[in-house]
């Protein structure tokens, strides 16, 4: 299959290079692209759990475990038994936490803008919003699901 004309491998290629220049904005601050989108989460949406912060994070659940991990290792994460529900992990940003958060949010932000530097105001406002019609498009295995 010849891929130079297909859409959806461009976007995925996208995606990794995005990704690369995330993790190299971040890199500095001693976190990945992934440890930053649970952090801003977790700045967002305190107490989040670990399969919530998977779902929202477009992570699975084990990245998402490991993840947190790494962060609460390194005093960004604190964990505490939901008050409800013993089994659930309510995750919460230490003051370092939200420190990084803010440093390293701020930081990746900027590697997306020269990402897409290459990108006018137009063209960047008409990809947002192409893209969010595709994203907003419910796959057919994902209608059955959901009964719609």
């Amino acid at each position: 299959m010849d891929t130079s004309d297909n859409v959806l491998w461009l976007l995925i290629q996208a995606h990794r290079s995005g990704r690369r220049w995330v993790d190299d904005a971040v890199r500095s601050h001693g976190v990945t692209a992934a440890q930053v989108g649970v952090l801003n989460r977790l700045a967002e949406q305190p107490g989040l759990s670990g399969a919530e912060l998977a779902r929202s994070s477009l992570i699975s659940p084990q990245a998402s475990s490991l993840v947190l991990e790494t962060l609460e290792r390194r005093g960004l994460v604190e964990r505490r038994p939901d008050p409800a529900h013993g089994r659930i992990l309510r995750n919460h940003l230490t003051a370092e936490g939200r420190r990084l958060a803010a440093a390293s949010i701020a930081a990746a932000v900027a590697g997306e803008a020269e990402l897409l530097a290459v990108l006018d105001d137009d063209e960047r406002a008409t990809l947002r919003r192409l893209l969010e019609r595709l994203v907003a498009r419910t796959p057919p295995g994902d209608r059955e699901r959901s009964g719609a």
